[in-house]
């Protein structure tokens, strides 16, 4: 049974999520596999310059690696930092089929970049908790933050979840605000300064403050019905998640508590990027792949009928069938 494998601490379920990404992309990849158009962020647009004349293949495999990282990278903060009261490899797993769900979120795309940082990002803010060291943090949270803008720039409203977690993980320090505060605006100080010295600063100044974000919000493309059933089940197995912990709650150290509060603002901070976001495909939607399959997660970790929590999972895998050779 694949939950109880990954419910332990083993080195097996890493060779099998492994596999198992590979397959997904490989499908990704037979169903066409597809690499996002410059979007007029500066480093994006630097990744495809420097990589257009190489086979499409190459990004397909730099993709595969982000994915497969990305998931190990999220269970190791996870565990790191103690936010369940059990290490396994479950957070893993899920964040695999979670940002696999749809066939958009396989391809190559500014927001698989950034959820690469979002993670190494989430590590510093975490670890901000009672440490003494916490300006070098402030300044690497926010600075990382700032570079994931410069991929995709709807990624900006992230400062939203610095913020908050300065305010909730921090006793007051002016320090910590302006050391942020310069680690946000560095990147962007560094991108005007290119721009200026070569003569572009008219269309940074476009794609950035003119069209870089979506001045009115629309809900209308938000309801997507191709994907309903897969969008419900997350949603139950998200509410579930949540009962669960609201449960168990006062179970968990001060700092756990802390941080499942701030996953839940990534959710809500997440779902404003993708509202601002000007471009509509369904790719952005899987930078809420982090908080969500960790929510998740912890539902199946702390499952007690395993015959059922096994059922749930292989619903979630069928919908995956559904997005991708039905849908």
């Amino acid at each position: 049974m694949i939950i109880r494998l990954f419910r332990s601490n083993q080195v097996l379920p890493i060779v099998v999520l492994v596999l198992i990404s590979i397959g997904m992309w490989l499908i990704s990849w037979g169903l066409h596999f597809k690499v996002i158009e410059p979007n007029g962020m500066p480093l994006y647009n630097l990744v495809i310059k420097n990589t257009i004349e190489l086979p499409k293949i190459f990004l397909f495999i730099v993709g595969l690696i982000l994915f497969t990282t990305q998931a190990i990278h999220l269970n190791y903060v996870l565990n790191k930092h103690d936010v369940f009261y059990k290490a396994s490899w479950l957070p893993a797993l899920i964040y695999v089929v979670i940002a696999g769900l749809l066939h958009p979120f396989l391809w190559f795309s500014p927001v698989l970049i950034v959820n690469s940082i979002l993670i190494f990002a989430l590590d510093k803010i975490f670890t901000l908790y009672k440490n003494p060291n916490a300006i070098s943090l402030a300044f690497d949270s926010a600075f990382l933050l700032s570079l994931a803008s410069l991929f995709y720039l709807p990624a900006i409203v992230f400062v939203l979840l610095f913020a908050i977690s300065i305010l909730i993980l921090r006793p007051f320090s002016w320090r910590d605000w302006i050391v942020g505060i310069i680690g946000f605006t560095l990147p962007f100080f560094f991108a005007f300064l290119y721009y200026f010295l070569n003569n572009e600063m008219q269309s940074f100044y476009n794609t950035v403050v003119v069209s870089g974000i979506k001045k009115t919000l629309d809900l209308n493309h938000l309801f997507t019905y191709q994907y309903i059933y897969s969008i419900v089940w997350i949603l139950v197995l998200f509410v579930l998640s949540i009962l669960r912990l609201q449960t168990n709650y006062y179970k968990n150290v001060t700092k756990s508590r802390l941080i499942q509060q701030l996953l839940l603002i990534f959710i809500v901070v997440g779902f404003v990027s993708i509202l601002v976001s000007r471009d509509e495909s369904l790719y952005r939607f899987s930078i809420l792949s982090i908080p969500i399959s960790s929510y998740v997660s912890y539902y199946f970790l702390s499952g007690k009928k395993l015959w059922i929590i096994e059922i749930m999972f292989w619903i979630l895998i069928a919908s995956w069938f559904y997005n991708y050779y039905v849908a």
